[in-house]
């Protein structure tokens, strides 16, 4: 069973996906009770413009290698994710849904192997009920996907084995822990 949200284009969604609302760098505009710093991240295996099939299950289905900027003074945890937005056309909605969720990276960290985790980082649950990396959207649709990065202060922690939907939601309420976010945004249309 898939866990997924639907979602109306153009409002202010869950996630970072938001197609209005960001800027180029992908960074949210939209306005937050309090102030949150930017990270910039990048892989050297997308170009901005549609990831990789070797990174989707059309291909060896394993995690792209990230790199990331600096962090904020007071992050003691970050968390990443692989965030889809299917278009449904019949209902002019988006599906949100989460391909990837690790918790635990340690914020000295600024870059990850392509199918690797660093030691002490462990997994959420991603939309289809598995701890696991998998970038699987549906034959027919460009499928718009973010990979986003959040700092956590020291007082927030996240538990093993936590859904990956709920804490993108709640990482995005205003009144959410993070410190720090950046998103690297892609794209992907199964063959």
């Amino acid at each position: 069973m898939q866990h997924a949200a639907k979602v109306v284009k153009g409002s202010l969604l869950v996630g970072a996906l938001a197609l209005a609302g960001c800027s180029n760098t992908g960074v949210s505009n939209t306005p937050t009770t309090k102030s949150v710093a930017s990270i910039s991240v990048a892989s050297p295996a997308i170009d901005g413009v549609s990831i990789p099939a070797r990174y989707t299950c059309d291909g060896g289905d394993v995690s792209p290698p990230l790199e990331w900027g600096k962090v904020p003074i007071g992050t003691k945890s970050l968390l990443l994710f692989a965030v889809g937005l299917t278009p449904e056309p019949s209902t002019h909605t988006f599906e949100l849904s989460v391909g990837w969720a690790v918790a635990g990276l340690n914020p000295k960290l600024h870059k990850i192997a392509a199918g690797r985790l660093p030691a002490g980082t462990f997994l959420g649950v991603n939309s289809l009920g598995k701890q696991d990396y998998s970038l699987c959207p549906p034959k027919g649709p460009q499928v718009e996907y973010q990979f986003e990065l959040y700092g956590l202060p020291a007082t927030e922690k996240v538990a093993p084995n936590f859904g990956g939907l709920a804490v993108v939601r709640e990482l995005q309420a205003a009144n959410s822990p993070i410190n720090a976010r950046g998103f690297l945004s892609t794209a992907y249309k199964r063959r």
